[in-house]
């Protein structure tokens, strides 16, 4: 009993031996099936073309090439070997590593943008005149927007900061931009108001000081208005300008004393001193250099008077 036991596990372990060993032979004549179809369908080398053209060549089956035509028909590099130089109208288009597909190509690429400098004023610029200075429709808009909002372009440097706006952009632009600067002796309150560091109140001001002075000969004589200084003047240089043809002139001869009084530049004791003179002076006669001389007036109320008297 013991025996036939015995013989049967033998043979077991004989069958799973012939199976084991049948398995791998199984898989590697599959292998070996696989590695010799893909050398046969694998295209040939370029040592092995090159061999095959020299034969063809020495056995008198290559027509003789020129150098000209040799350079024209030479083949292509290697990297280029064996790929289609076009793909199929109806081939569908390769996909990438990463699953995507490839951008197709550009049919044309687009000319460059005609570009123009001229002067122009940021606070009054259009979007077509923005497109035609450089910047993208975009950029434009973003111009227009910040001015619709109530901003504006007080200095150049204003329009630097605008952040569409480029350093190389505006180091062209910068000769070009042309904001006219404001005009003391005929701007409104409103107009004032929109001057850096002029709020109401000191426009307020500044109307009152041009109406009583008869106008402004110089921008230094906002200095003269109660509350303006030197580190509130200094950014108004370059944002206004005066029209001196603007000034109302003094007519010394015939104002009454309480008019001549009112005048910034003569007050109530220069305005007596002036009439005084005119009753025992001909008044035909005498100029502003008569009441210097006579101490009507003295040197430095003469010297400002100088652009606000008619000349006699």
């Amino acid at each position: 009993m013991k025996e036939e036991k015995t013989s049967t596990k033998e043979k077991l372990s004989k069958s799973a031996a012939s199976g084991a060993v049948a398995l791998i032979f199984l898989i590697l004549g599959f292998q070996l099936a696989v590695f010799v179809m893909k050398v046969v369908e694998r295209p040939p080398s370029d040592a092995g073309q090159e061999a095959e053209y020299g034969a063809e060549a020495a056995a008198g089956l290559v027509p003789e090439i020129s150098e000209d035509s040799a350079a024209a028909s030479a083949p292509p590099p290697r990297s280029m070997r064996n790929y289609p130089r076009s793909r199929p109208q109806n081939a569908q288009p390769k996909r990438s590593r990463y699953g995507g597909y490839e951008a197709p190509e550009k049919p044309y690429s687009r000319p460059p943008r005609k570009v123009e400098s001229f002067p122009f004023n940021p606070n009054t610029v259009t979007l077509e005149e923005l497109v035609r200075l450089g910047l993208s429709e975009r950029q434009a808009q973003s111009i227009l927007n910040y001015r619709e909002k109530g901003g504006r372009f007080r200095s150049k440097g204003d329009f630097k900061k605008m952040y569409v706006v480029s350093d190389s952009l505006y180091e062209r632009l910068e000769p070009y931009i042309d904001i006219p600067k404001l005009e003391l002796n005929a701007a409104d309150s409103a107009a004032l108001v929109e001057l850096r560091g002029i709020g109401p109140w000191y426009a307020r001001k500044i109307l009152e000081y041009r109406e009583a002075l008869g106008g402004f000969w110089s921008v230094e004589q906002l200095l003269e208005v109660y509350g303006m200084d030197e580190e509130r003047l200094a950014p108004l240089r370059s944002q206004v300008r005066v029209d001196a043809s603007l000034v109302r002139r003094l007519n010394l001869r015939d104002l009454p004393e309480e008019t001549l009084a009112a005048h910034p530049y003569i007050g109530r004791s220069t305005a007596r001193s002036i009439v005084r003179y005119r009753r025992i002076s001909d008044s035909t006669a005498w100029t502003l250099a008569d009441l210097l001389r006579e101490n009507a007036i003295d040197s430095a109320c003469c010297e400002k008077l100088r652009n606000y008297v008619k000349d006699y």
